[in-house]
């Protein structure tokens, strides 16, 4: 099935596959465009990014990537307000692709009214009007994608806006993200047969068991977007989980329920790993080997930005790869759009 791309394509309707290949292109344009769309230099009291769901995710990238650049703090809010400790000198993203997401509209109302310094991204709708009458700078980010896929255009403005305000700077790290993923592209990509093809293999040792997508430090986020692209795109159930607070709980059914026979573990390696936590990582690869599937993916590249962007890739990949073999279109997501149509009425 996978080395047929007719069959492929007929799957994949809407070009979901062709997307994961673009994302160092959507990356690198949208720092170009948070770049120019960017705050007012510095900010005193850390970096707020506001969104839920596909929207969302690259906040958690963001401060995944900030812990190994700077000591500015930040935080991802994804509800109806803000922590109470935003204020004035905060700097608050509001990030919503559609630009009409109810919890992140009301995030933005409630940062207006602590008078933050404020940054919006979007492809349009309600948050581009609202940014527009207010006189907010805003990132326009191309429309007509699904959100999720949209992730390279998002992180990327996220980038720029922090590289704006003087906070940090991808830099070399994001030439080297484009060489990275470029390589990735070449093992990955549609057109390379399964037996040459790792994420392809990995969809294929992984189908018909729940995956659980495990990270540590800078990959954590990673793993949440693993799973969540299991979820959309596969319609599949998948969880993530994270090191090393798994070993203190988590680990004990692993080893001894009879169902995790039905699971697969996905540990997510990085380059950033210190020693204790690899001995951590391998020593419960081997405790969840008892009875699960365990597999390890390693980051590639040198920089945080390569290795994050290289592993945010490869689980795109498997799971476009993963909805293909179940038959399921990975861009449409029925209940979501059902759940929104109930609340709507509300």
């Amino acid at each position: 099935m996978l080395d047929d791309t007719k069959r492929m394509a007929s799957v994949d309707s809407e070009g979901m596959l062709g997307s994961v290949e673009a994302v160092s292109e959507h990356l690198c344009e949208g720092v170009r465009r948070g770049r120019t769309a960017g705050p007012p230099k510095a900010t005193n009291d850390g970096v707020v990014i506001c969104g839920v769901g596909g929207s969302a995710i690259g906040g958690d990238m963001l401060k995944a990537w900030l812990s190994t650049e700077c000591d500015v703090r930040c935080e991802v809010a994804r509800a109806y307000g803000l922590p109470r400790h935003v204020g004035r000198q905060s700097l608050v993203v509001v990030a919503s692709y559609s630009g009409n997401t109810e919890e992140t509209l009301s995030m933005l109302e409630d940062a207006r009214s602590r008078t933050s310094k404020i940054v919006t991204v979007s492809s349009g709708g309600k948050l581009a009007d609202i940014s527009e009458s207010l006189s907010l700078p805003h990132v326009r980010v191309p429309s007509g994608m699904v959100p999720r896929a949209s992730f390279g255009y998002m992180f990327g403005a996220l980038l720029g806006i922090v590289e704006r305000a003087g906070i940090a700077s991808p830099g070399k790290q994001l030439e080297e993200t484009s060489r990275v993923l470029a390589a990735l592209n070449k093992v990955s990509s549609g057109h390379v047969r399964t037996q040459d093809n790792a994420a392809k293999r990995m969809a294929h040792e992984i189908h018909g068991s729940v995956p659980v997508v495990i990270g540590h430090g800078m990959s954590a986020p990673i793993a949440k977007r693993w799973a969540n692209q299991m979820n959309e795109n596969a319609k599949s159930l998948a969880f993530s989980s994270e090191l090393p607070e798994m070993d203190h709980n988590e680990i004990v059914p692993w080893s001894s329920d009879p169902r995790s026979q039905g699971f697969s573990a996905i540990f997510l390696d990085h380059g950033l790993t210190d020693d204790r936590m690899r001995l951590r990582l391998e020593a419960t690869k081997v405790i969840v080997c008892g009875r699960a599937r365990a597999h390890v993916v390693k980051a590639m590249g040198e920089s945080p930005l390569a290795q994050m962007m290289s592993l945010v890739a490869l689980g795109d990949y498997v799971s476009v790869y993963s909805a293909i073999l179940r038959g399921e279109d990975p861009s449409t997501t029925v209940p979501i759009e059902t759940l929104k149509k109930i609340l709507a009425k509300k």
